[in-house]
């Protein structure tokens, strides 16, 4: 299982902590580190994570720095217009929000001619489908398309109706669930998801779960340092316990 941190919007506009997210999720175990480069009008319709939003200069510093300390780097991005910036940093695979697969930003046109657009690269793209009916799988006439399941409350109790939704067992034939995009308190659903066969786990990290916000509302979802190293573990011992 590739674990996958998505640090926005746990940074708090601040570059050097968006840095110290990185490394300190890289030393506990994670294989990719994400952010997402927004658009607040965009998908809010207001300016209120305005001062969550990166310019390029700054996407590319932590690009850099991510390839300095060894870990790969991956964003989500909301607008058509940021698509050459991925271009110029030679992502190597790119992601799709759930309320940007459903098209329930301000401007849905712009959310469908995003998604095609990163489709028709020759990339992994990974899609949540948090707000999509069960069973439907849009943009599936792509090969590259891979789904993830997804529970867009943040955070999510491990109670919720549409917890329950989780396949069963993950891509047992296209289309198909391949990964879990993760919301829910502690790292229980997670390791569900693994033992259900997903090959991805994306979740939130944190250095501070009592952070939690208005216009900050991942952290208490997070892994931290300390639950991202036992996730890690506990899914290498699983490894050894199934051959």
């Amino acid at each position: 299982m590739k674990i996958i941190v998505d640090l926005f919007n746990q940074h708090s506009g601040d570059l050097v902590e968006l840095k110290r997210l990185a490394l300190s999720a890289y030393l506990n175990g994670a294989d990719i580190v994400k952010t997402q480069i927004i658009d607040s009008k965009r998908i809010w319709g207001d300016e209120s994570r305005k001062y969550l939003e990166m310019s390029f200069d700054q996407v590319q510093e932590f690009h850099d720095y991510c390839l300095t300390i060894g870990v790969e780097f991956m964003t989500t991005i909301f607008n058509e217009d940021h698509i050459n910036w991925l271009d110029k940093l030679e992502i190597k695979r790119y992601k799709i929000a759930s309320i940007t697969s459903k098209g329930r930003t301000q401007d849905p046109k712009g959310d469908d001619i995003l998604c095609k657009e990163l489709l028709k690269r020759d990339k992994p793209v990974f899609i949540s489908l948090g707000f999509t009916e069960q069973g439907k799988f849009p943009y599936q006439e792509y090969q590259n398309a891979i789904y993830f399941f997804c529970v867009p409350k943040y955070p999510t109790p491990l109670y919720d109706e549409d917890l329950k939704k989780m396949p069963a067992i993950f891509c047992t034939g296209k289309p198909c669930f391949e990964g879990f995009s993760d919301h829910v308190l502690g790292i229980s659903a997670a390791l569900l998801s693994y033992t259900r066969g997903a090959k991805y786990i994306e979740k939130h990290f944190t250095n501070d779960i009592y952070r939690q916000g208005s216009t900050e509302k991942a952290h208490l979802c997070s892994f931290t340092s300390e639950s991202l190293a036992q996730f890690k573990n506990i899914i290498s011992q699983l490894n050894i316990l199934n051959g």
